[in-house]
């Protein structure tokens, strides 16, 4: 029956469906489940505002690196390297210590990944963890630094607008799933995100 119903369903409602069957618990509200905390299930855990420059520093210099490949390539990559910046609505000038931080902790933070690799390819005993320990330090510490720069190069009120916008950025988006009333015949779930 299930076979035949997906077959007689659209794509979009095959995905609509596949969405469903593996979305993550947490992070689904049915109307007919209750919340995640009556029922028992951990609630999300909130990330840091550290590890959320990190996350974004990395993310726009990914999206500058790949920007610049477009445009040795002929096409046009500026919109997808400046889509953060418009979004934020930061001029050029506000917007370059943002790139500088991003070029400048992305190769740090490769370097570090680099080292722990090969301290992985090693295999697992105390020294390497330890070294591991250390590295991880020492990305925490690259981090904060490059926080620090950002809030020394920009405004106090550009600060607040960049802090703002990477928590509303990063924010986990609710998978909503609402199932109709069953009126006999099997109908697909209307997804919402």
């Amino acid at each position: 029956m299930i076979a035949r119903e997906l077959r007689t369903t659209s794509g979009l409602t095959f995905i609509s469906l596949m969405l469903l069957l593996s979305a993550p618990a947490a992070l689904c509200q049915t109307q007919q489940a209750p919340p995640p905390q009556a029922a028992g299930m951990a609630s999300l855990q909130p990330v840091s505002l550290t590890h959320l420059y990190w996350h974004f520093l990395i993310y726009q210099n990914h999206l500058d690196s790949v920007a610049a490949t477009m445009s040795s390539q002929g096409q046009d990559g500026s919109e997808l390297g400046n889509d953060l910046q418009r979004r934020m609505g930061f001029s050029d000038a506000d917007f370059a210590p943002i790139r500088a931080s991003g070029v400048r902790l992305s190769s740090e933070i490769q370097a570090l990944d680099a080292q722990a690799a090969a301290i992985r390819a090693n295999g697992v005993s105390p020294s390497n963890t330890a070294q591991l320990q250390a590295l991880t330090a020492q990305r925490e510490a690259d981090i904060n630094a490059e926080i620090t720069s950002l809030k020394q190069a920009l405004s106090p009120d550009k600060i607040t607008a960049f802090e703002t916008f990477i928590t509303q950025f990063f924010a986990p988006k609710p998978l909503t799933v609402q199932f109709p009333a069953t009126s006999g015949q099997a109908a697909p779930p209307a997804v919402q995100q």
